[in-house]
C-alpha cells in the first residue's frame, strides 16, 4: 500500500510540474501510413488497400486534451471479384484523395515517456482523381477516367500511444474513419457503407 502511494505521490509531482512548466504545448510533423478499405453497396462488398502521408499540427492543454489537424493525401481502393458464368472479372475503382481530419483526443499526459490516448474527430474528403478498372480473366482490361472533385465526410474513432523523446514525439495510431455515404463506386447503388481502418506512425518535433 505504501508502494502504491509512493508511485501515485510521484506521478501527482510528475503531473504538476508538466502544468508549471506550461499548460500549452504544440508539435509539428508528419504522419504517415496504411489505409484499408471496405465498402458495401447493396449486398456487394468491395475492398483495398492505400497510402496516406501529411503534415500534422496539434497542441496539447495540460498535457491531458489534445487538439490535431492534420491534412493529408491519401489513396483509396476498391476491387470486387464478379464470379459471372461467361465473363468472370474484377473491378476496381482507385481514387486520390485530399483528407482534412480534425480531431480531438484525451491523454494519459502524466504518464512518463509513453502516454495512451483516445479521441475522436470528423474528416472532409475531397476525390482529385478516380479511375474505373475492369481487369478480365485472361488479362485484358479496361479503363475509364472518372474525375475528381466528390466531397464526403468521414467520422474519426482512433487510439494510440505517445512516445516521448525529450522534443521529439513518435505516435504509432489506429483509427476507424466511418463514412456513410461512402465514395462513389456507383451511383445507382442506395444501400452504402465505408469504412476504412488508417495505421500510421506519426512523427513530431515538440519546441
Amino acid at each position: 500500500m505504501k508502494k502504491l502511494l509512493i508511485v501515485l505521490c510521484l506521478l501527482s509531482i510528475y503531473a504538476y510540474g508538466q502544468c508549471l512548466s506550461g499548460p500549452i504545448s504544440t508539435r509539428v510533423g508528419i504522419k504517415t501510413g496504411l489505409v484499408f478499405n471496405s465498402y458495401k453497396s447493396d449486398g456487394e462488398d468491395f475492398s483495398g488497400t492505400g497510402l496516406l502521408i501529411g503534415l500534422g499540427m496539434g497542441t496539447d492543454i495540460f498535457g491531458f486534451l489534445g487538439i490535431d489537424l492534420t491534412p493529408q493525401y491519401r489513396s483509396t481502393a476498391f476491387s470486387h471479384y464478379y464470379q459471372t458464368a461467361f465473363v468472370p472479372h474484377t473491378k476496381t475503382y482507385s481514387y486520390s484523395n485530399v483528407y482534412f481530419p480534425v480531431e480531438i483526443s484525451l491523454k494519459a499526459g502524466f504518464i512518463p515517456l509513453v502516454s495512451p490516448y483516445i479521441g475522436l474527430g470528423m474528416a472532409g474528403n475531397i476525390r482529385l482523381t478516380g479511375t474505373e478498372s475492369t481487369e478480365f480473366d485472361d488479362g485484358t482490361s479496361i479503363n475509364t477516367e472518372l474525375g475528381g472533385g466528390q466531397a464526403s465526410i468521414f467520422v474519426i474513432l482512433k487510439s494510440g500511444a505517445e512516445i516521448k523523446l525529450i522534443k521529439f514525439r513518435i505516435s504509432p495510431e489506429f483509427s476507424l474513419n466511418l463514412n456513410s455515404a461512402a465514395d462513389d463506386v456507383n451511383t445507382s447503388q442506395t444501400e452504402e457503407e465505408n469504412l476504412d481502418i488508417h495505421l500510421s506512425l506519426g512523427f513530431y518535433y515538440s519546441p
